[in-house]
This record gives structure tokens, C-alpha cells and sequence, in this order.
């Protein structure tokens, strides 16, 4: 009853929507929104976007679990448990648009991590990694002037074989260390929008699928996700709030040179069935538009809901910069 009520909502919505003028700051979505708009035949966009996160602290489902209940020194099963994972991800992206029933987007991602460790017996110790991430190629396929759906493909350019210096020697990294797949993954998403006179309303909802085994004899997990937002727009400003919802699932099969480490419960970030979850994070967004080919944004978020498959360490926050360069 609920979703059907929203669904004639936004229906009528829909047929109230104005026109959407390429020069206003709210017709990008926000920055942390990939792939939110298509362009008109011969016309091309230049992105840069950096990207960073925060995890510390362990969840078990919705529960936060303290270290001693993760050590063996405590009531855990782990002789090793991370404590901190600051990540950082900085974008490159290419649009362009050979007609107007067709805009192509590729995508080159830069990734670099760090995690600090503490041992059952009080060690410390930390690893880092950083590298080329999988590259995205896509088509962005308008349906209507406020709709579009996109197809892409993830190629596996990124590493799977980063190594560190640990207590137990120059060992492969776990998983949530490693930059790439190591698999070739499909994207699907749907993106809309309504336009009113002093804002916008967005959704979009996409799908990774990953294909086949990789080199290492894991998949990672599938990973859904949808979000929404609404955008006041004032002159060269618009200020915006998103939720966005993200659901990974758990990786199949495991990689042969880490089944060592997860039959000793050597650290859980080594156990293909403790990277799932499920989070919900509250964004609020600027974007500005120069009048000029230069847009800036900004965004940051903070979950206010997560459920880990863990022990697994929870996001505290992210933040998002970009610039856009249309000629």
C-alpha cells in the first residue's frame, strides 16, 4: 500500500517537473552520485573527485563489539583485530556524448589504505596498500529528459596480490586491503529526477554483479545500492541532503593464500563471510556553478544505520570534493 501511494506520487510529480536548464548548480546531483546526468551529442565533461572514509571501532550486525571481545586475550577468537582504516579514493572521469541517444563514461580510480592492528599479546602494527584501482566503462542511455538508465562494465585493472609487512612476515594483504576485484563486473543503474522552480528531487538505484572466479579463487560480494536526495537551488548554489543506502554482500569462495591465515583466526578481515553488510548514510551536499565551463561540490556523510557481518570494523564518515570542467 505504502509503495504504491509513493509510486502515484511520484507520478504526479513527474507531470508537474520543469524543464531541467544545464546552467543551473542542482542539475548535477550530488558529487558522491556517479553517472547522474547525460549530455547532448558532441558535448564532453572532464571530473576529478577525491574521496575519503574513516572505519574504526567493531560491529557484529547492529552491536558495537570492544576489542576484548574480539582478542584471544579477551573473550574473542582473533589474535589479531584491526583498530583503524582510513582509505582514500581520487577520480578521474571522462563523459562524453557521440549523440544525444548515447553518453560514454569512463571512470579511473586511485586508490590508497592504511590499517593499524593491535595483537592479543598488546603488539601494534600496521599495513598499507595503494595502487590503480578496476576502471569503469559505461553508457548512459536516456528514457525521458529526466530519466536515464546506464549499462557498464568494471574491468579488472586493479591488484589483488598487494603485500605487507606483518607480524607473521611479507604476507598478501586481506581483502578489504587489496584495490582491485580481480574480476570483470557488470553495472546497472537507473537514474531520475523531478525539477521544480527552487529544487530538484533525485533518485538512482544501481547494481554491481560480479562475473566468474578470480585469479585467487574468490568472487567478492554483489553489491545494491539506491539513493535520494533533494537540492535547493539559490543563484550559483544549490545545497543539498542524500541518504543512500548500500548493501555488499559476503565474497565466495576464498583466496588460497589467505585459508591459512582464517583457519588459525588470524584476523577476521581474512574470513570471505565477514565482509558483508548493510549501511544507510546521511549526506548534505554544496554544488556550485560558476556560470563559467567550472562546477565545484562538496559532500559529507556520516551512517545512521550499519549491520555488519563482523566482527567488522564500522564507517565513521566520509567526505567528497570534485571539480567538472565542461567546455
Amino acid at each position: 500500500m505504502l509503495l504504491s501511494r509513493v509510486a502515484i506520487l511520484f507520478v504526479v510529480l513527474l507531470g508537474s517537473s520543469l524543464p531541467l536548464r544545464a546552467d543551473r548548480a542542482d542539475a548535477h546531483a550530488p558529487i558522491g552520485v556517479m553517472g547522474d546526468h547525460t549530455h547532448e551529442a558532441g558535448s564532453w565533461m572532464l571530473s576529478y573527485r577525491f574521496m575519503t572514509m574513516a572505519m574504526s571501532g567493531h560491529l557484529e550486525g547492529t552491536r558495537p563489539v570492544p576489542l576484548d571481545e574480539v582478542l584471544r586475550s579477551g573473550t574473542g577468537d582473533y589474535m589479531v583485530a584491526p583498530r583503524e582504516m582510513p582509505m582514500t579514493m581520487q577520480m578521474l572521469g571522462l563523459m562524453f556524448a557521440p549523440t544525444d541517444a548515447v553518453t560514454l563514461m569512463v571512470m579511473l580510480p586511485v586508490l590508497d589504505y592504511e590499517m593499524s592492528h593491535v595483537t592479543a599479546m598488546g603488539g601494534q602494527f600496521e599495513t598499507d596498500s595503494s595502487g590503480l584501482g578496476d576502471v569503469g566503462l559505461s553508457a548512459l542511455i536516456p528514457v525521458t529528459p529526466e530519466t536515464h538508465v546506464g549499462f557498464g562494465v568494471s574491468a579488472p585493472t586493479g591488484s589483488i596480490d598487494e603485500t605487507g609487512l606483518t607480524p607473521m612476515g611479507n604476507v598478501v594483504l586481506p581483502y578489504p586491503m587489496q584495490p582491485g576485484s580481480g574480476t570483470w563486473d557488470l553495472t546497472m543503474s537507473l537514474t531520475t529526477g523531478v525539477t521544480f522552480e527552487r529544487g530538484r528531487w533525485g533518485v538512482q538505484t544501481e547494481t554491481k554483479l560480479r562475473t566468474g572466479t578470480n585469479d585467487a579463487d574468490y568472487t567478492l560480494g554483489n553489491v545494491y545500492s539506491a539513493s535520494t536526495w533533494y537540492s535547493v537551488n539559490r543563484e550559483h548554489r544549490s545545497y543539498s541532503v542524500r541518504l543512500d543506502y548500500k548493501n555488499r554482500r559476503n565474497i565466495r569462495g576464498e583466496d588460497r593464500r589467505l585459508a591459512a591465515a582464517r583457519s588459525m583466526s588470524l584476523v577476521p578481515t581474512v574470513d570471505p563471510r565477514r565482509r558483508g553488510g548493510e549501511r544507510v548514510d546521511l549526506l548534505l551536499g554544496i554544488n556550485g556553478a560558476t556560470g563559467g565551463p567550472w562546477r565545484w561540490a562538496l559532500e559529507v556523510g556520516y551512517p545512521v544505520f550499519q549491520s555488519l557481518d563482523g566482527p567488522q570494523l564500522e564507517t565513521n564518515w566520509l567526505l567528497t570534493g570534485g571539480l567538472q570542467w565542461m567546455p
